[in-house]
């Protein structure tokens, strides 16, 4: 069952929505906009998706979206904007959105957008091992082999490999790295992130063969699998 955060300001006129996505097999919790931008604000736990439904909101949009995407707990989750005509043209992607519904809408293509939605961005789940080309990662032994090679990784190594090898494609920030692997607590610098790589790089890639890419002045990303 995926757990929904349905963020409103008109429950009354969006409870259609919730009983379609209930009768879908969605779970919903219900918050406003002003609770969400509260100091004291607690998001409810194991969600897989936000809602915003933007229509009669009583802050706006920009800011309640920034101030979503500044909860730990919620950042990383895809968040889906309700939006009307009117906001069409004004919407802008450094809100942190990854799809948007224009009201009003269904609750049967509401639970259908999502649906695909988390399809989409969980394709590329492992639960627990992953492989590509001569490399090999059981994440329940914390094992890595290179061509039927064992290979000795440092913890933090390890993690590192795992994380990115998870996300394939995507580009990371130094920054973003040190938050997702070493912990939004750690004092040390972006410089501890370029020594894991260079030490990764020297233990997995053998040959010409390369699993981690270097971009420019942004960070670093593994190499998907091939189409």
């Amino acid at each position: 069952m995926h757990r929904i955060l349905f963020i409103t300001d008109d429950w009354a006129n969006k409870k259609a929505l919730k009983s379609e996505l209930l009768e879908r097999g969605f779970s919903v919790a219900q918050s406003s906009s002003a609770e969400v931008l509260r100091e004291a604000f607690v998001p409810p736990d194991k969600l897989d998706l936000v809602i915003v439904d933007l229509e009669r909101c009583a802050i706006e949009s920009a800011k309640l979206c920034h101030a979503i995407k500044r909860e730990r707990p919620l950042k990383e989750l895809p968040l889906v904007l309700l939006a009307t005509e009117g906001h069409l043209g004004r919407l802008e992607v450094g809100w942190g959105f990854e799809d948007y519904l224009t009201l009003p809408v269904s609750g049967t293509w509401l639970a259908e957008r999502l649906k695909f939605l988390l399809w989409k961005l969980h394709r590329v789940e492992v639960t627990n091992g992953f492989s590509l080309g001569g490399l090999v990662i059981d994440f329940e032994r914390y094992e890595v082999h290179v061509k039927g090679a064992p290979v000795d990784l440092t913890y933090k190594e390890f993690e590192l490999l795992k994380f990115l090898a998870t996300h394939p494609g995507k580009v990371f920030t130094r920054e973003a790295l040190l938050d997702k692997v070493w912990g939004y607590d750690y004092y040390g610098g972006t410089r501890t992130v370029d020594v894991h790589i260079r030490r990764l790089r020297a233990k997995i890639e053998t040959g010409p063969t390369a699993y981690i890419e270097t971009v420019r002045n942004v960070g670093y990303k593994f190499f998907g699998p091939p189409a």
